[in-house]
């Protein structure tokens, strides 16, 4: 397999399971569990296209970065979305829609079968529910 290919996998995988805290402490509404049991902070935050671009976003940011870099900069990422007021990030949910929109459909349905295959390879099945 490709190294960028692997680097994608690694930032998909990494951020779709990853989950943030502001304090150290238990939070006071603690996010919902996903079907494995997993934290699915950024997973119920944002809709799969929403994802798919923040996904596409950091692959493109990362692409010449070390491991360490990419690690720190997904964190970085991360924060910055949680630190966001609820307005700013509905703004930001909106930017992410209307470059989602702004696709062309075979480039939607390449990016679509891509996160089909990773999930398949991680055996998490098909589609949201």
């Amino acid at each position: 397999m490709p190294l960028s290919k692997i680097a994608f996998v690694t930032i998909v995988a990494s951020f779709l399971t990853s989950a943030a805290y502001a304090e150290s402490s238990t939070p006071a509404n603690p996010p919902a569990m996903d079907a494995e049991g997993r934290h699915g902070m950024m997973r119920g935050m944002f809709t799969p296209e929403e994802r798919m671009m923040l996904i596409s976003d950091m692959f493109k940011a990362t692409s010449n970065m070390s491991d360490d870099q990419r690690h720190a900069y997904r964190h970085e990422q991360r924060d910055r979305i949680m630190a966001m007021s609820e307005v700013d990030r509905a703004k930001f949910k909106a930017d992410l829609d209307a470059r989602w929109n702004a696709l062309p459909a075979e480039q939607k349905a390449e990016m679509m079968a891509k996160m089909e295959a990773f999930r398949s390879a991680r055996g998490a099945g098909g589609g949201e529910k």
